[in-house]
């Protein structure tokens, strides 16, 4: 390739690439304000209001029936989350599917290539903690991660569990993991002239030209292609330029890694709003993720084989119905809540409960029939009462 062509190839990159990041700024924006012609609607209403829809036909340009779905459709998401997720407002919605397992979905119009360097190296994340292989998927609105049944934390912690001092390098680890990694291996490899493309005055067969990339990738870095049972703690990168040239492909081009530092250096000074939402159902932005195509996956899980595939979708969802997804049902918390309240038998078992709660009060030990252990707690001074005088704390 000639230098002057290598250059209009760059900047017509960069410039599809800064289109991408202005249609997605103009996604936020129209959220935002049709959010705003919508502050005067109420969940009682049976129609969509009117100076929302006269704002898009008149300002926006759109016509009657497109600007009737656009404002129904961000309706009932403003109505479901009670928000609308725009780029300064970033929500996270949690709910279940009819196996049980949790499904996150985070509602971040960014674009895809940050999108999908976020999902990843969040799912590299929930891996570490929770020593489990999840699925992911990432799309230019939202991402979705898929745990089991027996995984839960605090939805709200969620956003603090990258850093942007750190996510370059968390993100490295899990690219290497990635599809993407291998194929752009065999595109640097092919066009270094790595490896032969004609052999004895025939084309090479593509799959040959794999095989040989692979044999390449395990002389120059053979810890991506070794047996997981013989590594210990993160993948040392060799320093080689192919493979260097490959890893910052995967990380500028197929993701976006400073768009993401930026935005998680933004997220821990406070520019952004984070909301979370327990949900019983997806919200309407939420079914697109749910049914992303398999070019959005961050895993190689196959498409029948989706988590998401378990979740329940409503073909039709209206304002009162929307309304009642944020809202948990109060038998089952109440359910919840007692499993987790400790069951003391003993007076062992009542400082256990102490050792674990911190303190109980003198109702709930009288409701649970405590009084006598804690008597016996007390006089084997493991346990003390303490007098709260009334006023205000200091």
């Amino acid at each position: 390739m000639r230098m002057d062509n290598r250059r209009q190839f760059l900047f017509g990159w960069a410039k599809h690439r800064d289109v991408r990041q202005s249609f997605r700024e103009a996604v936020s924006r129209l959220r935002n304000e049709v959010a705003n012609q919508l502050e005067k609607m109420t969940t009682r209403m049976k129609r969509v209001a009117d100076h929302a829809l006269k704002w898009l036909e008149e300002a926006v340009g759109l016509s009657a029936p497109a600007a009737e779905q656009i404002v129904e459709y961000l309706a009932m998401t403003k109505i479901a989350l009670g928000v609308m997720p725009t780029q300064e407002q970033i929500v996270a919605e949690r709910f279940f599917d009819e196996n049980g397992s949790t499904h996150v979905v985070i509602h971040a119009p960014f674009g895809s290539r940050l999108n999908r360097a976020w999902g990843l190296a969040l799912r590299k994340r929930f891996c570490r903690a929770f020593n489990f292989e999840l699925q992911a998927a990432a799309t230019e609105d939202s991402i979705v991660l898929s745990l089991g049944p027996t995984h839960s934390f605090p939805l709200d912690t969620i956003f603090g569990y990258l850093n942007s001092k750190s996510v370059c390098d968390v993100l490295t680890q899990a690219l290497l993991d990635a599809p993407m990694f291998n194929i752009r291996w065999r595109w640097n490899a092919t066009r270094a002239l790595a490896i032969p493309r004609w052999r004895s005055g025939g084309k090479v067969p593509p799959q040959l030209q794999r095989m040989a990339a692979e044999d390449l990738l395990a002389l120059v870095f053979p810890d991506q292609l070794a047996c997981g049972e013989n590594l210990t703690g993160p993948i040392e990168v060799p320093a080689h330029p192919l493979v260097e040239q490959t890893v910052r492909d995967c990380l500028e081009e197929a993701m976006d890694i400073r768009g993401l530092e930026a935005l998680l250096q933004s997220i821990e000074s406070g520019e952004r709003r984070l909301i979370a939402r327990e949900m019983n159902e997806p919200s309407p932005l939420a079914q697109e993720i749910l049914t992303a195509k398999p070019y959005a996956f961050l895993d190689d899980a196959p498409a029948e084989e989706r988590r998401t595939l378990a979740v329940m979708n409503r073909r039709f969802l209206d304002a009162e119905t929307a309304a009642d997804l944020g809202k948990l049902d109060q038998a089952a918390i109440d359910r919840v809540r007692e499993e987790a309240w400790p069951q003391a038998e003993n007076a062992d078992e009542l400082h256990d409960a102490l050792m674990q709660l911190g303190f109980i009060t003198i109702g709930e030990g009288q409701r649970n029939n405590w009084q006598g252990f804690f008597d016996e707690l007390v006089n084997e001074r493991r346990a003390a009462c303490l007098s709260v005088a009334p006023g205000p704390s200091r």
